[in-house]
């Protein structure tokens, strides 16, 4: 998972900010997934890295992206930036929201929205079959 996870990330930094101050790390156990997880984790990070770029970092603004997958009890992918956070005091609700929720129901996941100062970091903790 971790040259597929830093692949995604990669690529979608490559499109949206191909010269951008926004800078990204990936974190990523040893895990292996059989394929349709591992479809499912690299659409879910595409889509919160994308999020992240177009509403974490308005304008210019300068910041980081932390994509991390780790294995415990289940696995837990996270997206964090320093960016502006939620604006609002409820999770977003747009159409790529909704379709991470989808992705998560498949693999017996939650997500969770931690509001950071600064930034946001979401978490989606799954126990795929």
């Amino acid at each position: 998972m971790r040259y597929f996870l830093t692949e995604v990330v990669e690529k979608v930094f490559q499109a949206r900010v191909p010269s951008g101050p926004v800078a990204f790390k990936v974190l990523c156990d040893d895990i292996y997934l059989p394929n349709s997880h591992a479809l499912a984790i690299g659409m879910i990070a595409n889509e919160l890295v994308t999020n992240a770029l177009k509403y974490a970092f308005p304008g210019d603004r300068a910041g980081s992206v932390l994509v991390s997958l780790s294995k415990g009890d289940g696995i837990e992918l996270s997206a964090s930036d320093n960016g502006i956070g939620l604006q609002g005091n409820t999770d977003p609700g747009g159409l790529g929201s909704r379709i991470v929720q989808l992705l998560a129901q498949q693999l017996d996941g939650e997500i969770a929205y931690e509001r950071l100062e600064p930034g946001l970091c979401v978490r989606v903790r799954a126990r795929p079959r």
